[in-house]
């Protein structure tokens, strides 16, 4: 059995966070960022959802996912973790902050540099560097076919582990649970998982960088091992889970064990007494081959998964336009159709070359005059010999209400100087009366 290829890691991780005294702070800040910008949205009247929400900790851009079990959740820009973070004057016997490793993350990435990203950089300034693991679930992936077991196969030490059941045709196993939390297995097909999965990519590459022929059947063979179990052990930290990974998981593989029923008479294994049977080779091969030392320092794979992420499709880039059209709307951009076409119509003829490194031609030079009085003013010199003063453009949509107001104020006075003047009050007001500063019947006065 030992070119049957093997593949151990551990497949989630969560653990909880213990905050410092600078937490307060940190949550306060949070809330505030999340009521400014609902409030923007409510303000411009505009619908919005959780992920139209992004906030800033620590220079690290994290997305809004809502708020579950008195925690505001976030995740991170590239799905590698989900966040947690709770009010601290609230259900004081829980801790404040909550993470929860994804598998893209873990696959790309790795668990090792997810948590120095998580625990040394984002969370730095507020926790007192204690970790206590809530769940982790340790797997092995194999390059074989487990499609030929059943329920029946499978003898546990402890009652409450008995639960089971079984996905799959009469004549082929697909899923198999045993067990329930606090402590579990999952053995599945992984290969026909990764096909609903939208981690295809990511696993595929993965799998063939450690050698697997995506051609041939791959399972899972996973346990889910919660807090309460992981107690039983003495395992309380993530770092005790990532010390103990490979005993822990032997010892899961002898709480739940496949069994070769060959090994013992029909009349025995009618009787209930399937315990007497032999453990099934390839139980005992998983079992041994369990190691999670090249997993846990494995960064080369890293590189090349990473690429495989950046991939640029139809739906990311859908995402995207409909992302900053959005955020257009959002801070009073003035968009349109037009001006959309006119967009596209500029980078199409960037790759075709004709606007390509033309430079702007100046038809002015900038003259700096000192007057008699010693004011000075900038100016331009036309090439036909004109001298104006330029004309200072100001954007409407990026002036605050108060300098609108007194803007509006300036422009009216100036409307009837000319019909140029007229149009740039005309804007002013336009959008001052947007934004609820001024009434519709002054503009039609």
């Amino acid at each position: 059995m030992n070119d049957i290829k093997i593949l151990s890691g551990i497949d989630s991780l969560y653990y909880f966070v213990q905050s410092n005294g600078n937490y307060s702070d940190l949550f306060y800040d949070i809330e505030d960022q999340l009521e400014t910008i609902q409030g923007k949205f409510k303000k411009l009247d505009i619908d919005f959802e959780n992920s139209d929400i992004n906030i800033t900790i620590e220079d690290t851009t994290l997305t809004y996912l809502g708020k579950a079990e008195g925690f505001h959740w976030f995740r991170d820009l590239n799905n590698f973790f989900k966040i947690g973070f709770k009010d601290n004057t609230k259900n004081t016997r829980l801790h404040n902050i909550r993470v929860q490793l994804q598998g893209v993350g873990i696959y790309t990435i790795g668990i090792k540099n997810l948590l120095k990203i998580i625990n040394d950089e984002l969370l730095i300034n507020y926790t007192i560097k204690y970790y206590p693991v809530t769940r982790a679930d340790l797997n092995c992936f194999i390059q074989y076919d487990f499609s030929f077991i059943n329920r029946d196969m499978f003898v546990t030490k402890k009652r409450q582990y008995a639960t089971i059941s079984e996905i799959g045709s009469a004549n082929t196993l697909q899923t198999i649970y045993i067990g329930r939390e606090p402590f579990k297995l999952r053995l599945y097909n992984k290969t026909l998982e990764m096909k609903k999965s939208n981690k295809l990519h990511i696993m595929s590459d993965y799998f063939n960088h450690n050698g697997f022929n995506l051609q041939d059947t791959i399972f899972n063979v996973e346990f889910q091992l919660n807090r309460q179990h992981l107690r039983l052990f003495k395992i309380d930290t993530v770092d005790n889970l990532l010390s103990n990974a490979k005993n822990l998981f032997r010892a899961s593989m002898d709480e739940i064990k496949l069994v070769d029923l060959n090994s013992i008479s029909n009349t025995t294994a009618k009787s209930n007494n399937k315990n007497r049977a032999n453990t099934h080779p390839i139980w005992e091969h998983i079992k041994n081959s369990y190691d999670i030392k090249e997993f846990l320092q494995a960064d080369k794979q890293i590189i090349r998964v990473k690429r495989k992420i950046s991939l640029y499709d139809d739906p990311k880039f859908k995402d995207e336009y409909i992302a900053l059209i959005r955020k257009a709307f959002i801070h009073t951009v003035q968009i349109s159709k037009d001006i959309l076409n006119e967009y596209y119509d500029e980078v199409k003829d960037s790759f075709s070359g004709k606007n390509r490194n033309k430079p702007i031609k100046k038809t002015y030079i900038d003259i700096d005059m000192t007057h008699k009085d010693g004011r000075q003013e900038e100016l331009r010199l036309l090439n036909s010999g004109e001298l104006i003063k330029p004309v200072n453009v100001i954007s409407v949509n990026k002036l605050g209400d108060y300098t609108l107001n007194q803007y509006v104020k300036d422009t009216k006075a100036q409307s009837h100087l000319s019909q140029k003047h007229l149009d740039i009050y005309k804007v002013a007001l336009k959008e001052a009366i947007k934004r609820g500063l001024i009434s519709q019947e002054v503009q039609d006065d």
